[in-house]
């Protein structure tokens, strides 16, 4: 621990006031929470940056949204998009599933039937960390290709560490530069997992730069996204399938699954393209929930007023496999 650990508000909250709002059970513990997010967002720079998200965003999407009723909304549940899945650690089973209103999963179960591995397509939409969470609970076997996840629960942090298996969690985890080695491996894992019928859990509203991207129209602006579910999905001729949690009143859940078909080989960008499509809609039906869009600067327009980019992840390509027969 180091002194500046003791200056940032993350030790205050993930360890001092999420496991004290636990105590007083999901409903009371999540309006609480809410109220604390509304309170914060009392500051009025806090306040004038939201209004102005809220603003430009409704704008360049055609958003019909009562601005003020929406901050509301948003401003309680910003300190829950940041409290990630923390808050379902502990209780009974039947607890945990209780809090998820679950619709579509007969798509999810079809597609692992199919017995070509899935790829399951996330975003950064209201509780997704959530969404992972209650697909472990279920037991299903799942991989997840992106950084990992901080300040997550522990029971989803228990699950990154498992070493007792033909295909660990550890050695899909992205880091930023991967060395080609690296990254080649990654992609043989990728497809074993596949092929054992695994499913394999990628982020679809990425900005990204340099190889594996594909240029999208996504909440107003045209920008390259991290491509690779869809290059996966076309090259192993895996079924994709789309994933979003969105926070519910009382400490619950809206989880939804979502058939995303068969991407084929020269159609990635068009898949690409229609998965922000249908997640823009999301938003602009949930921007209570939109918290990383209306905040990250990623998102934002792709020049800062004075003609210059605004930097946006860079990382050496992952160069998928022209043939998945080897």
């Amino acid at each position: 621990m180091t002194f500046r650990h003791f200056l940032s508000w993350k030790p205050l909250f993930y360890s001092g006031l999420l496991p004290a709002l636990k105590v007083l059970g999901p409903s009371r513990g999540d309006a609480l929470l809410g109220a604390f997010g509304r309170l914060l967002a009392s500051w009025p720079p806090r306040r004038r940056e939201l209004f102005r998200s809220l603003t430009r965003l409704s704008r360049v999407t055609n958003a019909n949204w009562d601005i003020p009723k929406t901050q509301s909304r948003l401003e309680g549940n910003v300190l829950r998009y940041l409290a990630r899945d923390c808050r379902l650690d502990g209780g009974t089973e039947a607890e945990f599933f209780a809090r998820f209103d679950v619709s579509g999963f007969e798509h999810l179960d079809n597609a692992i039937r199919q017995g070509r591995g899935v790829i399951l397509v996330g975003s950064h939409l209201g509780a997704h960390l959530s969404a992972n969470h209650w697909i472990f609970r279920r037991g299903l076997p799942m991989k997840m290709l992106i950084q990992r996840p901080q300040r997550v629960s522990l029971y989803q942090s228990a699950k990154y560490d498992i070493a007792d298996d033909s295909n660990p969690q550890s050695g899909f985890f992205l880091k930023r530069n991967l060395p080609p080695e690296e990254a080649t491996k990654r992609i043989f894992r990728t497809r074993r997992a596949l092929r054992e019928g695994e499913i394999v859990y990628l982020m679809g509203d990425v900005p990204w730069t340099g190889a594996n991207t594909q240029f999208a129209r996504f909440l107003g602006y045209r920008r390259p996204f991290q491509s690779l579910w869809a290059e996966f999905a076309a090259r192993f001729r895996s079924p994709v399938v789309t994933v979003t949690c969105t926070h519910l009143p009382g400490g619950r859940y809206a989880l939804s699954f979502e058939p995303g078909g068969i991407v084929e080989k020269g159609d990635e960008s068009a898949a690409v393209a229609r998965f922000l499509s249908r997640l823009e809609t999301k938003v602009v039906n949930h921007p209570e929930d939109a918290a990383a869009y209306l905040l990250w600067s990623c998102y934002g327009s792709p020049t800062d007023g004075q003609g210059k980019s605004r930097r946006t992840p860079t990382r050496r390509p992952i160069n998928v496999p022209q043939s998945s027969s080897s």
